[in-house]
C-alpha cells in the first residue's frame, strides 16, 4: 500500500512539474484607457488592445514584465482610431466605428463583433491565450462551415482547412504537392463565414504555426515557439477589402518597371558570354518577344557576389550595351554568403571592418558553407549593413545591369540548420537567429530596395526573391521556388500564385517549364499558356536538363508558345493598369474565383480553384494536363464573351470549353474592357505600332474602365506624371463610348484608336467626335493609314478606327507626329 501512495505522489509530482511553465493568461486584474489603447493587467500576461482604425484592431500578449520596443519588421502603418470604452459587470467592451470588442473578465476572453451586434470571431472559451514558458498560442473558437483561405506560399488547396501549417522560411527544392513549410513566411490568413470574411494577422517573427481546425472540430489556433501573441484583427466583410487593409498594414508594391511584365528568360547558367549573345539573338532573329535575360552564379568569380568572372564575360559593360540596344535588359543573381576570403575580395574585408556580419555570442564572425565555399552573412538587420549592401547592388546596376535576383535568402546554407545561437542587430535591440531567421530575406530585400532608391534616384527597383515574409511585396516580385518540370507542379502553379496573391503579393509567379526535370512539348506549351496569364513571366530550369526556350521543342512548340507571348505583350496595357491598381489598393492582380464572386458558392469549390480572374474583367481557365484539350471550369453570374469563339455564354454554369494546344481558355466579362496593343519583340521597343491602342469591349448595359499609362520606366509617376482615362460604354438605346481624362499630366503618344466590340445589331452608321466615319468591306483598313469601321455579321464584331491627328474620312493622311486627344466620343446607331 506504501509503495502505491509512493508511486502516486511521484506521478503527480511529475505531471505538475510537466506543466509548471503552462499558463492561461488568467483573469483581469485591472483595466486602464489611454488615447489609443486600452492596458489590461491579467493573472499571468499584458494586455494591450490598440484601435488602429474603424476596421483594424490590434491584440498583444506578452507573459514577460513588459512589452518589447523592438519595431516590426512587417507593419508599416501606424495610426489610431476613436473608440468608446465602458466597463461591465461581466466584460468590458471597446466600441470603433464598425467593430465592437468585449472582453470577458473572468477568465479573459475576447470576442469581436460587428457594428449589428454580429459575432465574428471569438476566443476559444475553456483555452483563450496561453504561454508555455516561451511559447504563446491564441485559440479560436472554429464555427461550421468557416473557411480559411491565405497564408501565403503554401502547396495544397486553396482552402487550408483541416491541416496545420508552419512559418520558417525553407530551402526546399523539388518540394512535393503537400510539402510544408517552404520559402515564404506570411502569416496573415482569411476567414469566410455565411461569405463575410475578416482578417488575421499575426505578427510574430518567431517559428510559428496555424492550425486551422487540425484533428479537431472545436477550435483553430495559431502560436509562435517565442514572442508576443501580437495579432491584428481586420474586418471584412469584403475579402477585397481584408487584403486592402492588410496591405494597408504592411505596404503595397510599388509600380515596377513595365519592363518587368515582359517575358523574361532564364537558367542555370547561360554562359560564356557568347551563349548570351546567342541567346538574345536567336529572339530577336525569331521575333521571339523577351525582355530579360538572366545570368545565374557561373557569371562570378568563383561564386563571389559583386564580381565578374573575367573568362567567361571579360567586358560585363560592353557586353550588357549591345544587349541593351537590342531591347534585353539583365539581371543577375545576388546571394547573402560573402565568400570568406580576405586576400583581395573586398567585400569580405570591409564588412569585417565594419563589422557587418552576424556573428555567435562570444562575437566570432559566423561562417557557413554555401556556392562559394566558406562565406559569411551580412546582418541585414543592421543599418549600416543595410546602406552598404545597398550601394554594392547600385554599383552593379550603374554597370548596366537592370535588376536583382536574391536566392539562397532564406538564408539557406549546406545542411540548413544554422545555428540558432547567431546574433543579430535586431534594429538596435539584438536578437537570435531565431527571431531574425523569417524575415532574414525581407531586410535584404529592403537593402536592395533603398540601396537603388538611395544611390540611382529617380530609377524604379526591379527585384526578385525566393524567401520573404509579410510586407516583401513593398520591395519585391516573388516566384514559388525550385520547382519540377510535372503535372502536379503545373497545378501548384496555378494555386500558389493564387495563394501569394490572396496574401498580399500581387507580382508573383513560377519558374515556368519546371526547374527540376525536363518537360514534355505539351506540358512545356500549357505552362507557357499559363505563365503568360500570371503577373511574373519567367522561364528557369536547372543545369544539365535539356533547353527551355520557346524554339528548344521544335518548330511547331515554338510556333504554339510564340502565339501566347505575342498575346501577353499585345495585352501589356490590361496587365499595366491591374499593376496601378494592385499598387493603390493592395487588391491582386490575379484574383481568385470567390475573390470577385463572394457569394457565388461554386467559386469556393475545389475545381474552380484551377481558373482565376485578372482583374475584373478577364476570367482565365488553364489547362493543366499535358493529355487534355477541353476545360472543364466555371462561369458566375452574368454574361461572358469567349475569346476565340467570340460566343456569348451565359453565366452560373459549368461548361466544357474546347482547348486545343494552342489555346488557353479566355472569357470577357459582360461590361468588360480589355485595353491592349499592337504586339512587340521587348517592351521599349522603338515602333510606331506602340501608338495604337486597341480597346476589346464587351459592352454591358453600362459600363466602365479606368485605364492607366505612364512613361513605363521612370519615377515622374510619382510626381504627377500618369494619366488615368475614363472609359465608359451606354449601351441602352445606342451604343456610346466616351474616353476621357480623369487625372494626371502623362501625355501618351497615341496615333491610333482601334475599337474592337461584341455587337449583334446591324450598324447604321459610325461618328467619331462628330466626324462620321466610312464603312469599308473588310478589316484590311487596319493595316493602312485609313479611319473606318467595318462590321462583321459571323463574328458578331464591330471595329472602329479612329486617327488621333490628321484624321480624314477619305485621304491617307502622312502620320508621323501625334497629337493626344483627351476626349473621344464615339457613337454607334
Amino acid at each position: 500500500m506504501l509503495k502505491k501512495i509512493f508511486l502516486i505522489v511521484i506521478m503527480a509530482a511529475l505531471i505538475k512539474s510537466t506543466y509548471a511553465d503552462f499558463q492561461f493568461a488568467g483573469d483581469i486584474i485591472s483595466a486602464q484607457k489611454f488615447d489609443n489603447m486600452v492596458a489590461f493587467k491579467l493573472n499571468n500576461a499584458l494586455f494591450n488592445l490598440y484601435v488602429i482604425s474603424d476596421d483594424i484592431i490590434r491584440f498583444r500578449f506578452t507573459n514577460k514584465e513588459e512589452f518589447s520596443g523592438a519595431p516590426s519588421y512587417a507593419v508599416i502603418y501606424n495610426s489610431s482610431g476613436t473608440f468608446s470604452y465602458s466597463d461591465h459587470s461581466d466584460y468590458y467592451e471597446i466600441a470603433a466605428k464598425k467593430l465592437i470588442v468585449r472582453v470577458a473578465k473572468s477568465p479573459c476572453r475576447v470576442s469581436i463583433y460587428d457594428n449589428s451586434m454580429n459575432l465574428l470571431n471569438e476566443d476559444e472559451k475553456s483555452f483563450g491565450v496561453s504561454f508555455d514558458a516561451d511559447e504563446v498560442r491564441c485559440f479560436k473558437t472554429l464555427f461550421k462551415d468557416e473557411l480559411f483561405y491565405g497564408l501565403g506560399e503554401k502547396t495544397g488547396s486553396l482552402k487550408k482547412n483541416g491541416e496545420q501549417w508552419t512559418m520558417w522560411n525553407s530551402d526546399t527544392p523539388d518540394y512535393t504537392e503537400r510539402q510544408d513549410p517552404l520559402y515564404q513566411s506570411i502569416p496573415f490568413f482569411i476567414g469566410i463565414r455565411n461569405h463575410k470574411a475578416y482578417g488575421i494577422f499575426f505578427d510574430n517573427t518567431y517559428r510559428s504555426y496555424f492550425n486551422m481546425g487540425a484533428s479537431n472540430n472545436r477550435f483553430y489556433w495559431f502560436g509562435a515557439e517565442k514572442g508576443e501573441l501580437d495579432y491584428y484583427f481586420i474586418n471584412g466583410p469584403e475579402i477585397k477589402k481584408v487584403i486592402s487593409l492588410y496591405t494597408l498594414l504592411t505596404g503595397r508594391m510599388e509600380l515596377p518597371p513595365m519592363w518587368a511584365l515582359g517575358y523574361q528568360q532564364s537558367k542555370w547558367s547561360y554562359y560564356p558570354e557568347s551563349t548570351v549573345q546567342t541567346l538574345a539573338q536567336t529572339f530577336r532573329d525569331k521575333k521571339i518577344p523577351c525582355d530579360v535575360i538572366y545570368l545565374d552564379i557561373h557569371y562570378m568569380n568563383g561564386y563571389r557576389v559583386f564580381t565578374w568572372d573575367n573568362d567567361r564575360f571579360p567586358d560585363p559593360n560592353r557586353m550588357l550595351n549591345e544587349l541593351g540596344r537590342k531591347g534585353f535588359k539583365v539581371v543577375t543573381i545576388i546571394d547573402p554568403g560573402v565568400k570568406a576570403d580576405t586576400n583581395d575580395y573586398s567585400p569580405a574585408k570591409e564588412g569585417l571592418e565594419r563589422d557587418l556580419f552576424a556573428k555567435y555570442p562570444d562575437g566570432v564572425v559566423y561562417q557557413g558553407q554555401v556556392w562559394p565555399g566558406w562565406a559569411y552573412f551580412p546582418d541585414f538587420t543592421k543599418k549600416e549593413t543595410r546602406e552598404w549592401w545597398g550601394k554594392q547592388n547600385a554599383e552593379l546596376l550603374k554597370q548596366g545591369i537592370a535588376g536583382i535576383w536574391n536566392d539562397m535568402n532564406e538564408p539557406s546554407a549546406w545542411g540548413q540548420a544554422i545555428p540558432d545561437i547567431i546574433q543579430f542587430d535586431d534594429y538596435g535591440f539584438g536578437a537570435s537567429y531565431k527571431k531574425i531567421h523569417n524575415v532574414y530575406a525581407l531586410e535584404m530585400a529592403k537593402a536592395t530596395f533603398e540601396g537603388i532608391k538611395n544611390n540611382l534616384p529617380g530609377r524604379r527597383p526591379f527585384i526578385l526573391t525566393r524567401a520573404g515574409f509579410s510586407g516583401i511585396q513593398r520591395y519585391a516580385a516573388v516566384w514559388t521556388g525550385d520547382n519540377a518540370a510535372s503535372e502536379v507542379h503545373l497545378k501548384l502553379a496555378c494555386t500558389m500564385v493564387q495563394g501569394l496573391s490572396l496574401s498580399g503579393v500581387a507580382f508573383c509567379g513560377s519558374d515556368v517549364g519546371g526547374f527540376f526535370g525536363s518537360p514534355s512539348q505539351r506540358l512545356y506549351t500549357r505552362w507557357m499558356e499559363l505563365g503568360a496569364f500570371t503577373p511574373f513571366y519567367r522561364g528557369h530550369t536547372i543545369i544539365n536538363t535539356r533547353d527551355q526556350e520557346p524554339w528548344a521543342f521544335g518548330e511547331e512548340v515554338e510556333r504554339w508558345v510564340t502565339s501566347v507571348m505575342n498575346l501577353r505583350y499585345e495585352m501589356l496595357p490590361f496587365f499595366y493598369t491591374e499593376f496601378y491598381n494592385a499598387s493603390k489598393t493592395g487588391v491582386p492582380i490575379v484574383r481568385s474565383m470567390f475573390l470577385n464572386y463572394q457569394d457565388d458558392d461554386q467559386c469556393y469549390s475545389n475545381e474552380a480553384q484551377y481558373q482565376y480572374m485578372i482583374g475584373d474583367n478577364l476570367l482565365v481557365a488553364p489547362v493543366l494536363s499535358e493529355f487534355e484539350n477541353s476545360k472543364k471550369l466555371y462561369l458566375p453570374e452574368g454574361k461572358w464573351l469567349g475569346w476565340w469563339d467570340n460566343k456569348v455564354y451565359e453565366g452560373r454554369q459549368w461548361i466544357l470549353s474546347e482547348a486545343p494546344i494552342d489555346r488557353i481558355p479566355l472569357f470577357v466579362r459582360e461590361g468588360g474592357i480589355i485595353p491592349m496593343q499592337k504586339k512587340l519583340e521587348y517592351v521599349t521597343q522603338n515602333n510606331k505600332d506602340v501608338n495604337f491602342l486597341m480597346l476589346k469591349i464587351f459592352p454591358g448595359e453600362n459600363s466602365k474602365y479606368e485605364l492607366y499609362q505612364d512613361d513605363g520606366s521612370s519615377l515622374k509617376y510619382q510626381e504627377g506624371d500618369y494619366l488615368v482615362t475614363n472609359i465608359t460604354v451606354n449601351n441602352n438605346p445606342g451604343l456610346d463610348i466616351k474616353l476621357e481624362k480623369k487625372e494626371g499630366e502623362y501625355v501618351p503618344e497615341i496615333g491610333w484608336y482601334v475599337f474592337n466590340i461584341y455587337r449583334t445589331e446591324p450598324v447604321k452608321s459610325v461618328t467619331v467626335n462628330g466626324i462620321k466615319l466610312k464603312l469599308f468591306a473588310d478589316s484590311s483598313y487596319l493595316d493602312r493609314t485609313e479611319a473606318g469601321y467595318e462590321y462583321n455579321t459571323e463574328k458578331k464584331t464591330l471595329v472602329i478606327k479612329y486617327v488621333s491627328k490628321g484624321h480624314s474620312t477619305g485621304r491617307d493622311p502622312a502620320v508621323t507626329e501625334y497629337e493626344y486627344n483627351p476626349k473621344i466620343e464615339v457613337k454607334v446607331e
